[in-house]
């Protein structure tokens, strides 16, 4: 058995007294359910052994015995083991271990004693194991993972230990996990006030502690200082004003963060020293004008997000959060819902330092729903059915693990449970929005508010307003179209559509009364609507239904980017919406089929391709924030259209003949060109391109590299797809993706992959190679190979 000593391979040294040890390598795992799997002399030798985060369920090939809300992926129960030898030396240490994320119903054992249950499986949790350990020996930390009763969630859930994993050795006085509270309760351009509560804890006599709190600019310098001191026996909370001057703002622009480090002492010796990271930024919501960010006003440009991706299931590398997040940015998206539960701590860390607004959901439904004549592989009870049992203390773990994050501005309590002016969503609002604001005055509490049935739109109101007077913010689920009759109430409260329609509207009368006009403009017409949050941000797995959508995998068909956060044609309609730079695409309708052939949470199929048979008459659309665009086709200006003659931004175009070459579209403001897109005729492939997303990696770090098929001249080919093989040196290819894939496409197919209007991405991990090469070849095209860099590891030590 593979053993870890747990002084070695140390993330970050925090002093010589605490260690906070990533705790992901060399697990053992068995997807069963053995018998004394629990104790530390249990025979684990013939289980396969791997780092976590690890999902099974993508591990698995699509069927249809399986639920189409689980991705048409099976569940079931597994164990995961660890084994460790603790020195000596370490007796009277403090030892925690913290789970990032464990789908679902996790037990965790140490040295075969039950140390405690989390029945959630999103919020990240952590267990005080000190009277377990045994230093000097060997110990085992075995967890227990069931998630057989899928689907136990309205999409894709994953299952297994599928994020980090933490354990952390300090002294018996010590910060607690969690233990700061960072505020800037003053801001002004000369300087800041920054609050630090902090909680500390003692697990041995009573000692008199002295407390230094450091701030550190963006640049790592010291800004500020204070000391306290006390005497603790078991808990103290130290509270500390600093004055930070000149302070640098955090905003969605520039978004530059501070970091603190709380210093304990003991007999004049450091014991512990924890660091946290906070911005200094000030933000409102006003009633008559939505949201004010540093006194400037602005809207939210949010999406919803699952914490799934694609053929990674929900063991999503930092990496992978970060393209998709930079490709969303590019777009002009500034705001994320984390739908509907809390996100990775990593990507809560990357929204802090990419500039997105986050709205930090708890969890999805609160009560089992159970819809007349369900299927029972496609409409389970969505609700944990321990959530009573536990809200508490997950609201509270999230709360003070996000609650220093810039990034955070909305707590959200749940999503879609009851009508608006239902006594069941007035008496959950009150109670779980009165706890958060108990823990957390600083922010606004809403829920993601079920739209409900038609009615009268003046009773309609009357309902919201009821419901909302136990949130802070008026929110609503696809309510954008009685936001006008709600401003005319003069609610006192800004309003926030905290899910959204891509592309189409509904009326005020009727919910399927679509309207092709994005609910967009209902947040630049109405200034008391601080924003949006479309469904979705990207195409996710699960929630479809089996009845009628296999072999299709995904939800949010109308997604801004798809599985592989390639951009979709909605995400290009939407940088026309949201980017401040000029910008114009072209599209091709496949078919103009009527409106009423689609849902809500649909879009007509446009493609953006130039391969057609000569002489067919097309209709294309162009999505631009210009005043003007002009059409030309090899050349010749077969066209002009203005933008204000397009109330929606949906500039089509009729019975344009094809005729093979370049079409182009041209973006014109204040009657000169400022930006330009064209489609290509494409010849048959002949070349493969492959892309990289970074120069090196990290080890153990993950590169993707996107693939396009192109011919003689360097044109992309979309109108042709062949079957590329990979093979990988110096590391592992994790997926295999080209963003629309359904149940056809195995996801545990690692070496071939079909490309998808001539594209496919790969994502590769590194390994203790000093470089991964990898070669893409296809049958009759020349082969590819790329050679990414490892980057030396490095031990970080902390100030």
């Amino acid at each position: 058995m593979k053993r870890l000593l747990i002084f070695l391979g140390i993330t970050c040294v925090l002093s010589v007294h605490a260690e906070r040890l990533n705790f992901s390598s060399d697990w053992k795992f068995s997807l069963n359910d053995p018998a004394g799997a629990k104790r530390a002399d249990f025979d684990d030798s013939g289980w396969r052994t791997l780092d976590v985060p690890h999902d099974w369920s993508v591990e698995f090939a699509f069927s249809q015995e399986n639920p189409g809300r689980n991705a048409w992926l099976p569940g079931g129960i597994a164990w995961y083991r660890k084994t460790v030898d603790v020195p000596a030396e370490d007796a009277g240490k403090v030892f925690e271990i913290q789970f990032d994320g464990v789908y679902r119903h996790a037990e965790v054992y140490v040295n075969g004693a039950f140390v405690g249950r989390q029945f959630d499986g999103y919020t990240s949790f952590y267990f005080d194991i000190t009277e377990f350990v045994r230093p000097g020996q060997e110990n085992v930390v075995a967890v227990r993972v069931d998630n057989h009763d899928v689907p136990n969630c309205r999409w894709y859930s994953g299952s297994g230990i599928y994020r980090q994993v933490w354990l952390t050795k300090k002294t018996p006085v010590h910060v607690k996990n969690w233990g700061t509270y960072i505020t800037t309760p003053e801001i002004t351009d000369r300087s800041a006030e920054v609050s630090v509560k902090t909680e500390l804890a003692n697990k041995g006599r009573a000692e008199t502690f002295e407390l230094e709190t450091v701030v550190f600019d963006p640049a790592g310098r010291e800004v500020a200082r204070a000391v306290s001191s006390g005497k603790i026996t078991s808990e103290f909370e130290a509270k500390q004003s600093l004055t930070v001057e000149n302070p640098q703002r955090w905003s969605v622009d520039s978004p530059l963060l501070y970091s603190t480090e709380s210093r304990v002492k003991v007999g004049g010796k450091t014991v512990d020293v924890y660091r946290s990271t906070f911005g200094i930024r000030s933000f409102r919501f006003d009633g008559k004008k939505g949201f004010f960010l540093n006194g400037k006003n602005m809207k939210l440009k949010g999406v919803c997000l699952h914490h799934d991706m694609g053929t990674v299931g929900a063991a999503v590398p930092l990496e992978m959060w970060e393209r998709r997040l930079r490709n969303l940015k590019a777009l002009g998206c500034n705001a994320i819902r984390t739908a509907h539960n809390p996100m990775a701590p990593e990507f809560m860390d990357l929204c802090d330092r990419m500039g997105f607004l986050v709205m930090d959901e708890f969890v999805d439904k609160w009560e089992h729903h159970i819809r007349p004549n369900a299927d029972p592989l496609n409409d389970p009870k969505f609700a944990e059915p321990n959530f009573r049992k536990e809200w508490k203390k997950n609201f509270e773990q999230t709360i003070r693990r996000d609650r220093n994050h810039p990034s955070v501005i909305i707590w959200s309590v749940g999503n879609e449970n009851y009508p608006a002016g239902s006594e069941k969503q007035n008496q959950g609002l009150k109670e779980y929005c009165n706890f958060v604001r108990t823990i957390d005055p600083t922010r606004p509490v809403v829920s993601g508010m079920e739209r409900g049935l038609d009615k009268d739109p003046s009773e309609k109101v009357d309902d919201i307003l009821e419901s909302t007077q136990y949130m802070d913010l008026i929110g609503m689920n696809y309510g954008e179209q009685w936001v006008k009759r709600i401003g005319h109430r003069n609610p006192g409260k800004a309003f926030v559509s905290t899910e959204s329609y891509v592309y189409y509207n509904s009326t005020e009368f009727k919910r399927w009364d679509l309207v092709e006009r994005s609910p967009w403009f209902d947040v630049l017409e109405n200034e008391f609507n601080a924003g949006l949050f479309l469904w979705s941000g990207t195409r996710y797995l699960g929630e479809v239904s089996k009845s009628k959508d296999w072999p299709r995998i995904n939800g949010g068909s109308s997604a801004l980017l798809d599985m592989a956060s390639f951009k979709t044609v909605n995400g290009y309609f939407y940088e026309a919406l949201w980017s401040d730079r000029p910008t114009v695409s072209i599209a091709v309708y496949d078919e103009m089929k009527p409106i009423e052939s689609f849902r809500c949470w649909g879009s007509p199929a446009r493609r953006m391709i130039w391969n057609f048979k000569n002489g067919e008459s097309l209709n294309l659309v162009t999505f631009t924030n210009c005043e003007f665009v002009e059409l030309y086709l090899n050349g010749r200006k077969i066209g002009k259209q203005k933008l204000s003659d397009f109330s929606n931004r949906i500039m089509n175009w009729y019975d344009i003949e094809f005729e093979p070459g370049e079409l182009k579209a041209v973006g014109i403001n204040n009657g000169k060109p400022v930006c330009e897109f064209s489609l290509q005729t494409a010849g048959e492939p002949a070349r493969i391109k492959a892309t990289a997303d970074r120069e090196t990696i990290r080890p153990g770090g993950v590169v993707q590299v996107e693939v396009q098929l192109t011919d003689e001249a360097g044109v992309p080919v979309k109108h042709d797809d062949r079957l590329l093989s990979f093979s990988v040196r110096g590391g592992e290819v994790l997926g295999l993706d080209f963003g629309t894939m359904g149940a056809e496409d195995h996801f545990t197919e690692k070496k071939h992959r079909r490309t998808d209007e001539g594209r496919c991405l790969a994502i590769v991990k590194g390994g203790s190679a000093e470089a991964v090469q990898i070669r893409i070849e296809s049958k009759g095209l020349a082969p590819v190979e790329l050679q990414i860099p490892v980057e030396r590891k490095v031990v970080e030590k902390c100030r």
